[in-house]
């Protein structure tokens, strides 16, 4: 299946194809964790980890409004539209009710707008990875639904991997090293990680800025956004990772909170391949976007 049937049209198509993985996920999440109560070392993050299906651990995963933007973010970082519904309440035909716990593809999606006159559910708009682009962090953990990711140590303890499976896109954790004075900006940004107590603290800087933040928020980071993530294994088979967003030049001086992601230990479980083809996503595009932006109603 081409890897656009994940990415979902952005939100739009998530709401009319059902991917895989998070059926997956919720296989995953329905098995029970029987050694839960076994012993572990706190700092040892190493294995696969899946997305658990409960409230809060989806795209937004976050409750704490976002920060008024700065004018020269709204100046500079909002997209024309992005695919997602930002307000979480699409709206839908009053003329027809869908069926309890499914999905409706005959259901006519609205477009709305966020606070700042971004569109959203708008098939031509923005979201992460569009076009076969890098998704970067934070967006990696957010597409499709919580996707798989692994944790790696180096035989040598300097640094950790993680992994994830969409998109096969990777990052690095330099433990005890401070971030280079002089920083390329890239997608994923320089991570310099350290132990507090049993939690490990991951400090990132120097994106780029060409990337989301994830695929319901209206606009992008700039070159000056800065994540800190804390991972704690909270028992055998279960990961909890809380992560806050600041960007001096989005946000001023506050912080965005409330960010946390929850996952558990998929023993034995070996990625499969996700990778984004351009080829497989126009062939998308003709099958399932072209239609679907011929069918919308005006904006």
């Amino acid at each position: 299946m081409s890897i656009r049937g994940f990415t979902s049209v952005a939100g739009l198509v998530a709401a009319l194809v059902v991917a895989p993985i998070p059926l997956l996920n919720a296989q995953n999440a329905a098995t029970p964790a029987p050694k839960a109560n076994q012993s572990f070392d706190p700092h040892d993050l190493d294995g696969v980890w899946a997305g658990d299906i409960r409230p809060g651990n989806d795209r937004s995963g976050n409750t704490t409004p976002e920060p008024p933007l700065t004018e020269w973010a709204k100046q500079h970082l909002l997209y024309k539209g992005i695919s997602h519904d930002v307000l979480s309440g699409t709206l839908i035909d009053p003329n027809r009710t869908p069926t309890p716990g499914s999905f409706d593809r005959r259901t006519k999606i609205y477009y709305s707008k966020d606070q700042y006159g971004v569109l959203s559910n708008d098939p031509d708009g923005e979201y992460p990875g569009k076009n076969c682009e890098p998704l970067g962090a934070p967006a990696e953990y957010d597409v499709p639904y919580i996707a798989n990711l692994e944790m790696v140590t180096t035989r040598a303890g300097d640094r950790i991997f993680q992994m994830f499976e969409f998109h096969r896109e990777w990052r690095t954790f330099w433990l005890d090293r401070d971030h280079p004075k002089h920083l390329d900006p890239t997608f994923e940004g320089d991570s310099s990680a350290h132990w507090e107590g049993n939690t490990l603290v991951v400090d990132t800087i120097g994106f780029n800025g060409k990337s989301m933040i994830n695929g319901m928020v209206g606009h992008s980071k700039s070159d000056a956004f800065h994540m800190v993530e804390r991972f704690t294994r909270v028992d055998h088979d279960h990961l909890q990772i809380e992560m806050t967003y600041m960007d001096t030049k989005a946000w001023g001086d506050q912080d965005w909170t409330g960010f946390r992601r929850y996952y558990h230990l998929v023993p034995n479980e070996d990625f499969i391949e996700f990778i984004c083809s351009p080829s497989e996503t126009a062939a998308y595009d003709k099958q399932v976007t072209d239609p679907l932006k011929a069918n919308q109603p005006s904006k």
